[in-house]
């Protein structure tokens, strides 16, 4: 199956540093615009004009939290008004602020950036968001799957922020104050330090002399070199057994193997690509023992693997729901010592890939945090995608063949009367 990628995208930086990407999108009625920084979850320790800074943990999502405020108003009411709806995200490596709308696209497009450009922090809003996001750190922390997995990066990482949720820790939730708040602002949202999202049916040419002239007056006021700083990590695991309880009817276990970070972007692309391929076709239907294991009550329904290959930090996890734990796990070692795929399992997971990817086009949210994360991390988008629908089985398995499964880590979370 072959398939050609295209995209009618337009780039343009404007004075104030500000990236602009837009997509036309002929025959779409929708829109949607994103705004994203280039900071997150990781962003604990950065390095400023060659100093070290450090930031509470979990500082870029409460500031995503507090900056739904405009000028003392609630933003997310203000777009409803624009008939449009609107939402935020922060990960480890970016924070963005998007709405939607089938309506016209220049009001809430100036909401979008008065409120992501101006900072409107107060006391009281603070003192909001910490019980805000204090019940949503309690939240995860009473769901198994999410401490299993969160138990687990801790378990693989020493000093990589990995190991710290995005939320942050509880303690620094607890002792944010207006002035971190404000000096991680300054640093890192800056116009220059911005990329702009947009896909749409409308007149992209237009929209883009629209976004100079509301621009033109909103001048960078930050020169600073900013960017994330990664402590020195061993490739030795952090801890090799974690064990907890919960009140839950059956354990969970989760084997997480540590492996050596990509030498660069496309590298990681590739051999993410290549080992999630290889995995799917170990732990799902492709693989005709699944049945049995499941028959075995080795897993039940929950359980799969994934990988996470990047130039900063790799791994892979294997994870299930099981009443016998220690199967689970002699059962992982065993698979991770056959580093191959049959050329049909090898050709179904292409042509699903490529069948994702396409449709991926079409979705508008999805489609623009690729964009903004290609942008982020300086590589294009549209020629990672023709790459993945390159590769061929052989390259695959050379993605396979130096694979290192020796540093390993186990989690446990058991029923309360387990221990």
């Amino acid at each position: 199956m072959k398939m050609n990628y295209n995209l009618d995208l337009t780039k343009e930086t404007l004075p104030n540093g500000l990236q602009v990407l837009l997509v036309h999108r002929p025959d779409y009625q929708r829109s949607l615009f994103l705004l994203g920084a280039k900071v997150g979850g990781f962003d604990i320790d950065q390095n400023v004009d060659g100093t070290l800074v450090h930031h509470k943990s979990g500082l870029a999502h409460y500031l995503e939290h507090q900056m739904f405020y405009l000028d003392g108003e609630d933003v997310s009411e203000l777009f409803a008004g624009l008939q449009c709806s609107t939402n935020a995200y922060t990960s480890y490596t970016e924070t963005a602020f998007y709405f939607s709308t089938t309506a016209d696209v220049k009001k809430p497009l100036k909401l979008l950036f008065d409120f992501v450009e101006n900072l409107d922090v107060t006391n009281k809003t603070i003192e909001k968001e910490k019980g805000i996001i204090l019940s949503e750190y309690d939240m995860y922390q009473q769901s198994p799957e999410q401490r299993l997995f969160k138990e687990t990066l801790v378990s693989l990482y020493k000093n990589h922020p990995m190991k710290v949720d995005v939320l942050g820790s509880k303690e620094d939730i607890q002792n944010m104050r207006m002035e971190d708040l404000k000096y991680f602002y300054e640093l890192n949202y800056d116009p220059s330090k911005l990329c702009l999202v947009g896909i749409t049916g409308k007149d992209t040419d237009e929209i883009m002399e629209w976004i100079k002239d509301c621009q033109k007056d909103v001048e960078s006021k930050c020169d600073k070199e900013i960017s994330c700083v990664f402590k020195e990590e061993p490739m030795e695991v952090n801890r090799k057994e974690f064990v907890d309880t919960m009140d839950i009817s059956q354990p969970f276990v989760c084997v997480g193997f540590k492996m050596k970070p990509c030498s660069n972007v496309m590298e990681s692309i590739e051999k993410d690509f290549a080992v999630n391929m290889w995995l799917d076709s170990l732990m799902g239907p492709l693989n005709p023992k699944f049945q049995e294991w499941l028959d075995q009550r080795i897993f039940t329904q929950f359980v799969g693997a994934e990988a996470d290959f990047t130039t900063d930090h790799s791994y892979v996890l294997f994870y299930a729901q099981t009443t016998n734990p220690e199967a689970f796990i002699e059962l992982v070692k065993e698979q991770v010592k056959k580093k191959t795929i049959l050329n049909e399992d090898y050709q179904s997971l292409r042509a699903q890939a490529i069948a994702n990817n396409l449709r991926g086009l079409n979705h508008f949210d999805g489609l623009a945090n690729d964009l903004l994360r290609s942008h982020f991390e300086n590589f294009d988008y549209m020629d990672s995608l023709n790459r993945i629908q390159k590769m061929s089985l052989d390259k695959v398995l050379s993605n396979l063949d130096d694979l290192d499964f020796s540093n390993v880590c186990v989690t446990k979370i058991l029923p309360n009367d387990s221990i």
